[in-house]
């Protein structure tokens, strides 16, 4: 897992072994750990808990290391691919926003049913925090900037 790390020697590979560990995945590498294999896909759907809104679906299910997985998933019912990958992108951003409020350890999975030509960042971020907070996986309840009601933004 951590073969980066047999390459350093023992004092330094130690020293950076901690500092992973007291940090999160997110804040050294700068990108989430997603789900990519269609197996953890269906794993999460069959054995885990959902919440459904209008135009999101979370499904989420326990694991036993600290790092939260997450997948995105958009239909082609939702639109053209501007329009899916549109709403990835606000997903991924709010859940940017939102990583270090979740609990640990789990595997994430965000279904958009529909797309909303009126979604923005803050309306998507609303829409995920209900459903988290519905699945009791919201740690943290702190406003955030990318998913507290600014409703005058202009956005």
């Amino acid at each position: 897992m951590w073969s980066f790390l047999l390459l350093l020697p023992r004092c330094l590979s130690e020293g950076i072994y901690t500092l992973i560990r007291e940090r999160s995945y997110c804040e050294i590498m700068g990108k989430l750990p997603v789900l990519k294999k269609n197996s953890d896909f269906q794993r999460v759907y069959r054995k885990g808990k959902y919440a459904s809104s209008e135009t999101l679906v979370v499904y989420y299910v326990k694991r036993r290391t600290s790092i939260v997985r997450i997948g995105i998933t958009t239909s082609k019912k939702v639109g053209k691919s501007v329009q899916r990958n549109r709403m990835r992108r606000l997903i991924r951003e709010n859940i940017r926003l939102l990583h270090d409020q979740l609990a640990p350890g789990m595997d994430l999975v965000i279904v958009v049913r529909k797309a909303n030509p009126d979604a923005n960042l803050y309306s998507i971020g609303r829409e995920m925090r209900f459903l988290l907070k519905k699945l009791d996986i919201l740690v943290k309840d702190k406003d955030h900037e990318g998913t507290a009601d600014n409703t005058d933004q202009g956005l």
